[in-house]
């Protein structure tokens, strides 16, 4: 098992992991990266906040070996409606 690092940046400072979790390969490390991006993103799009959710993954040597995005777009159509958003998750 390896030790990795997520780094969750949110439109703010970026929340740094420095405790880390193991996982069995980068895969996996990746993968759960991924539903953490996106129950983070749910819960910002409940309190209307729109913005990307990035998680910067690093390995055990602090190196960044992957980056996951959450975003949604949402155009709206016809003329009541304002210019798109986007939103992450």
């Amino acid at each position: 098992m390896a030790r990795y690092y997520f780094d969750v940046q949110t439109g703010k400072p970026p929340v740094r992991d420095d405790e880390g979790a193991e996982f069995d390969s980068l895969e996996v490390a990746v993968q759960a990266a991924a539903r953490s991006a996106a129950e983070i993103g749910t819960s910002r799009l409940a309190r209307g906040d729109f913005s990307d959710v990035i998680i910067e993954v690093r390995d055990e040597q602090k190196q960044r070996v992957a980056t996951v995005t959450a975003s949604m777009r949402i155009e709206r159509h016809g003329s009541s409606f304002q210019s798109p958003h986007s939103w992450s998750a």
